[in-house]
């Protein structure tokens, strides 16, 4: 969880770095980079989760608990520049539709870590976590909802 909180944070410091016009056409560069490397980081993470052995409520509580609150705060804010900054995303025609792919892309990745992470916790925790991840589908589905304006 702390790579994908890493990724996450530098992706959202670069997207609100971004100017837009034609020096935003460079700047689109590595945004597009970190999207994928987030994007691969999920996936990865997933993965790891999968093999993982079940956590005991030790490890939930402090460990995993703390991670999720983060990384949920973390996506939200990504999520809310990346539609704070889509009109001047749209001034470059191509790359609004990209970042709707990735969106699309990564909130399905999300939805698989999340499964992957919960079935690992104890049972009496994955309602919990279940509800304390949740706001992320919703910043997805408002995220991916602005950006399928654009067509």
């Amino acid at each position: 969880m702390a790579k994908i909180s890493s990724d996450t944070s530098k992706l959202n410091a670069t997207i609100s770095n971004f100017h837009g016009g034609l020096i935003g056409l460079g700047e689109s560069i590595p945004i597009l980079i970190q999207s994928t490397t987030l994007l691969h980081d999920i996936n990865q993470g997933t993965k790891t989760a999968t093999a993982s052995a079940e956590l005991t409520v030790v490890e939930t509580i402090p460990e995993v608990a703390a991670a999720t609150a983060d990384l949920v705060k973390g996506v939200q804010s990504s999520l809310q520049t990346i539609v704070d900054t889509k009109p001047e995303f749209d001034q470059l025609l191509v790359i609004s539709p990209v970042i709707l792919i990735n969106l699309e892309q990564q909130k399905a990745a999300t939805d698989k870590f999340s499964k992957a992470v919960v079935a690992k916790l104890p049972e009496q925790f994955r309602a919990i976590a279940e509800s304390i991840t949740a706001p992320i589908d919703v910043a997805f589905d408002d995220a991916i909802a602005k950006y399928k304006k654009f067509f």
